[in-house]
């Protein structure tokens, strides 16, 4: 459970807030569905994805906030890769439904397909990054809002064990790309974890070797 709780925080997602700063509204019928073909038309012409983030956990008892820094890869078939590179060093691998995790004094592998809740975090990540999260209506119920610039979908799970780690996940989506621009994660007990892309290299040329779990 310590690993699956390590995982969830770097799902990120989105409070209610960032509605209000950016004046943003609840979608009508017909924006729902242009949302979904905008992203779905995006998520299934990109093969590859490169991303700068930047990384905040909210600590809901102290007033820091804790930032960190890295390099975000994404391939098809649902290959993913989250490297940490300040103020520590970490990484974390979802490959073929394998996945590796690693920090400085050790390293650890999974079988994510043995697992119901580990297999449904692993889609919950790649779905995050790729957009077909927002089809998973057996997991999360989803709200829908629209700016000028922004869409924001804000994701409450269904599932009772994810349930019990969180209580939202929203995607922000910019409307020049239609890829996500921030995820937020709500966890239970008022933890908050935010993550911001920026640098995006969409299709460029990735090695498998930065997917590869020995």
């Amino acid at each position: 459970m310590k690993f699956v709780k390590c995982i969830v925080c770097l799902l990120c997602l989105l409070s209610t807030g960032i509605a209000n700063a950016e004046n943003l509204k609840s979608a009508t019928e017909t924006q729902k569905q242009e949302i979904k073909s905008n992203i779905s038309k995006i998520s299934s012409t990109t093969s590859s994805l490169q991303c700068n983030f930047t990384q905040k956990k909210e600590i809901s008892v102290l007033a820091e906030k804790f930032v960190s820094e890295g390099i975000m890869y994404f391939k098809k078939q649902n290959s993913l890769r989250w490297q940490y590179d300040t103020p520590y060093k970490y990484l974390f691998i979802l490959s073929g439904g394998k996945v590796l995790i690693k920090n400085e004094s050790r390293t650890d592998k999974f079988d994510a397909n043995t697992n119901k809740l580990f297999r449904g975090i692993s889609e919950i990540m790649i779905g995050c990054v790729n957009g077909t999260m927002l089809t998973n209506e057996n997991k999360f119920s989803s709200q829908y809002y629209v700016g000028q610039n922004t869409v924001v979908v804000k994701m409450t799970p269904k599932d009772k064990e994810l349930k019990k780690m969180m209580t939202t996940v929203s995607l922000t989506f910019s409307k020049k790309d239609w890829l996500v621009q921030t995820i937020e994660m709500m966890e239970q007990g008022g933890d908050k974890t935010i993550i911001n892309f920026t640098t995006k290299h969409v299709n460029k040329a990735i090695s498998d070797d930065l997917f590869r779990i020995n």
